[in-house]
């Protein structure tokens, strides 16, 4: 609704780090000064210092006492042209965060660069830093409408959503409630979880009606689910939405008609969360020895639930929780799964781990929940059957979203290594460092190779197939192996920046400090080789000889 659109963007604009296009261009309206080099050397003094960056000056006389690396840095620079060493030290957004400072632009300066919000929202043109059909190669698989669809959510993300995500990464503060409404209302929530019937019940339609639901394929979830991890802070991304990837599917494919009513609107409205609380301290990758108890009171009407789960994202924030329970003996066969709601006894406690706290990781204790025999999905005993049906879409949405975490820490290398001075030379000049760059490059459009064509048969087959199964386990298995050697060259080419938080080596931080992780949610490296292996032996034909 407008009221909800217009609180969204009230509740940004109080945020810590506002680099929005409005500031941006109500700032270059105020640009009509220009000035000559001549001019701005004329300004060289402590008490009238000015400089020159990127082909704007900024009156710097007040700031130099502020800066935080000291004000004999800037004065040193009053005066001159100082985008090389700036560029050295600083990202791109900086210099919209202090677009206050600007006095005009040099004669000769030619066109103004896109503040760094801007270039967020736009297809980049650095070589790789976008899929081949977006830098006019072609492909069999995208489409006008996958392509305006990545736009327009990629401008959403920039204008809406960017400084909400930088903000909760950096302090772990919890996602804004009222951009996951914005989510909802632009379809967001309901595409995230795939082609299908569901998306009728998007409130507002898709996008404002730019998709169809009934064009909608796994190609469109896939520029979704790449869009939204654009901003490089996964605990946020998890907590605002990204934990009903994994957890709504199971109601969409086996809740009873009334349960998705009861539940469905309201998520998809973005008012309520629901999790996927499966692992347990006891019980990781072997699905088949979880603990957590369910057994019916003396009515035979409800489940007393008791237990713990462990790891589960986005349960400091979740009214609905999709259980994995045991109902009958040991083994696969005993696992059931429910839809529990929150309650008293469903208590949550944050767990810190290499994410952001927002992504609200936690430990939840099950303590005599009383949960509806009707609630029960299916029938009892199915639930390792469930639990294995949802696995392949929730791999295929890890393989997408870190393909993509990848190709943007790619970029910011590339980029890096173009500007960096080194013994008097641009660091890319050197051999070793474009070696890693190429290893990098063919890695991530190795991945991307591999996705589309898995995504294609998806479309084609559906993500449940038997044949799809071990395609995406191995896609998983080879992506985070990528992302392993991604995220060491990295480091190695920023050098210390790609190990400090924040400022120019955010995006490689964070990438380094988080990577591993996707290496054992979903289903560790070990697990997936090992599956993908299992059903080529399994469809391994007899008559097959050297």
């Amino acid at each position: 609704s407008v009221a909800i659109l217009a609180q969204a963007q009230r509740r940004l604009k109080t945020s810590f780090y506002r680099p929005t296009a409005t500031c941006s261009l109500s700032c270059r309206g105020k640009m009509a000064a220009t000035f000559t080099r001549e001019e701005v050397a004329k300004h060289c003094k402590p008490d009238d210092a000015w400089m020159i960056i990127d082909g704007n000056v900024y009156d710097v006389t007040k700031f130099a006492a502020l800066h935080p690396g000291g004000k004999d840095l800037i004065l040193e620079n009053a005066g001159k042209d100082a985008t090389e060493d700036f560029f050295g030290l600083h990202r791109l957004e900086v210099l919209d965060k202090y677009a206050r400072l600007k006095k005009g632009r040099l004669q000769d300066a030619g066109p103004a660069r896109a503040t760094a919000a801007e270039a967020f929202g736009e297809i980049s043109k650095t070589p790789y830093a976008e899929p081949g059909h977006l830098q006019g190669l072609s492909s069999p698989y995208f489409k006008e409408s996958h392509i305006a669809l990545r736009k327009a959510v990629r401008k959403f993300f920039a204008k809406e959503a960017l400084e909400d995500a930088l903000e909760c990464e950096a302090t772990g503060r919890v996602p804004s409630k009222d951009l996951r409404k914005l989510l909802g209302d632009m379809g967001i929530i309901a595409m995230v979880q795939g082609p299908g019937e569901h998306l009728k019940m998007a409130p507002k339609g898709l996008m404002g009606g730019l998709v169809k639901p009934e064009e909608f394929d796994y190609f469109h979830e896939l520029v979704v689910q790449e869009e939204r991890s654009r901003t490089m802070c996964p605990g946020w991304e998890d907590g605002l939405d990204g934990a009903c990837s994994i957890g709504v599917p199971v109601i969409l494919k086996y809740g009873a008609p009334w349960m998705k009513e009861l539940t469905i609107p309201s998520l998809f409205r973005g008012d309520e969360t629901c999790v996927l609380a499966i692992s347990e301290a006891f019980a990781g990758s072997d699905v088949a020895a979880i603990r957590t108890k369910a057994v019916l009171d003396a009515s035979g009407e409800n489940y007393i639930v008791t237990g713990t789960k462990k790891w589960i994202t986005g349960g400091m924030y979740s009214e609905w929780f999709v259980t994995a329970v045991r109902t009958g003996g040991p083994g696969a066969k005993g696992i059931s799964m429910m839809l529990v709601p929150k309650s008293d006894a469903v208590k949550c406690t944050p767990i810190k781990s290499k994410y952001s706290s927002a992504a609200g990781t936690a430990y939840i204790t099950y303590e005599g929940a009383v949960v509806p025999k009707k609630y029960l999905f299916g029938k009892e005993g199915s639930g390792f059957q469930i639990i294995m049906s949802n696995f392949n879409h929730e791999r295929w949405m890890i393989a997408v979203v870190c393909i993509m975490r990848s190709r943007l820490c790619s970029e910011e290398v590339f980029k890096w290594a173009m500007q960096r001075k080194v013994f008097g030379n641009r660091l890319v000049e050197q051999p070793v460092i474009r070696e890693k760059m190429a290893q990098m490059f063919a890695g991530v459009e190795s991945c991307t190779a591999m996705l589309h064509e898995v995504t294609h048969n998806m479309n084609s087959l559906g993500s449940q197939s038997p044949e799809m199964g071990g395609r995406i386990a191995l896609l998983k298995y080879q992506t985070t192996r990528m992302m392993h050697m991604v995220g060491d060259h990295a480091v190695q080419i920023l050098g210390g920046r790609g190990v400090t938080q924040g400022g120019m080596g955010r995006i490689v931080e964070t990438f380094h400090r988080v990577y591993k992780i996707p290496s054992v949610y979903g289903g560790s490296e070990e697990i997936m080789a090992d599956l993908a292996v299992r059903q080529a032996i399994k469809n391994y034909p007899p008559a097959a000889r050297l």
